[in-house]
Formats: C-alpha cells, sequence, structure tokens
C-alpha cells in the first residue's frame, strides 16, 4: 500500500491523531445525538487523504534525465490542514503583494468576537458575512474621519481585504477575522 508521506514532524502527528481518533469522536457524537457538523467531517476525512499517494498523483519525468517522481495530490482545503493552508496562505499574500495591492501603507485591523457569537457565525454563514460588513462599514467610516479631521480631505475610496479565521492554533473555535 502507498503510505501518507508527511511534510513536517508536526503533520505526522497531527495525521497520526486525526486518523486514530477521528472515527471513536464521530461514533460518540452520533450516539449524544449531536453528530459533528457535516463539514467538519468532510475537512478532518480530506485531511486524512491529501498527501498520499493512493487517493491520486501526478507523475513527472525529466525528458533530460529520465528521472520520475510522483507527486500526490492535496486537498487543498482552507481551514485543517497545516500543508494546504501555509501553501495557500503564502501564495494568497504573494498575490496581494505583487498584483492587488496599491504601493501604499497597509494597516491591519483583527476583529474578535464574544465566544457565543463566535460560535453562531460560524454555523452561520449570512450572520458572519453581516458581521464583517458591520464591521468593514464602521472603520471606513472612522478612518473617513480621521482624514477629514486631520487633514481636511476627503476620502475617496477606502478598501479591504478581508479573511476569516475560524480556528485557533489549538483547533479551538475562533470568530476573528
Amino acid at each position: 500500500m502507498l503510505e501518507y508521506t508527511p511534510r513536517s514532524p508536526e503533520q505526522s502527528l497531527l495525521h497520526r491523531v486525526v486518523r486514530e481518533l477521528l472515527e471513536p469522536f464521530l461514533t460518540r457524537a452520533r450516539a449524544r445525538e449531536h453528530p459533528a457538523p457535516h463539514f467538519i467531517e468532510q475537512e478532518l476525512r480530506a485531511f486524512l487523504r491529501c498527501g498520499i499517494l493512493a487517493h491520486g498523483f501526478l507523475r513527472l519525468r525529466c525528458d533530460d534525465c529520465g528521472h520520475d517522481r510522483l507527486v500526490p495530490f492535496s486537498c487543498k482545503r482552507r481551514g485543517f490542514c497545516p500543508s494546504c493552508g501555509g501553501r495557500r496562505m503564502a501564495d494568497t499574500a504573494a498575490h496581494l503583494v505583487d498584483r492587488v495591492l496599491p504601493v501604499v501603507p497597509v494597516r491591519q485591523w483583527v476583529l474578535t468576537l464574544p465566544y457565543p457569537l463566535r460560535y453562531r457565525c460560524a454555523y452561520d454563514r449570512v450572520l458572519a458575512s453581516e458581521v464583517l460588513r458591520a464591521f468593514v462599514r464602521s472603520l471606513f467610516g472612522e478612518l473617513r474621519r480621521r482624514i477629514r479631521k486631520h487633514w481636511g480631505a476627503r476620502a475617496e475610496q477606502c478598501g479591504a481585504v478581508t479573511f476569516i479565521q475560524r480556528f485557533g492554533s489549538a483547533l479551538n473555535l475562533n470568530g476573528a477575522s
């Protein structure tokens, strides 16, 4: 059988823990009549297939030396897989810096929600969008007021790139965006 080839020691440990505990976790959740949400199960199962040749691969061959290399498919998920999440984060940051953001000062703002609202937003994407929209509208209003106060000018346009981070470093539900 083609085995999983971890990309880092941390991912190897995480993969082993998820592989060993996913089914018992899902079984206990079903027994309590509170099954895990479908998107969580999908994310974890995709992570377990990520990087395993048996689940698909691309064969690369060098025409000059004849060397072959098999590259396993990745899960390309957003939330849980450290390898795919890290690659997506690096690619997105490079794209933003190289092609999207003008050469102007940039400021990062973080919105942290109270725990009850974090939980509701995690399961209600419409609510999460409304909360984010209200935050951005309020932030832009404050920035426009500051520009008028300090420079006596009008801000023609504000812009934002937003990301919703659903999990903290301990895989706890996180409502920061």
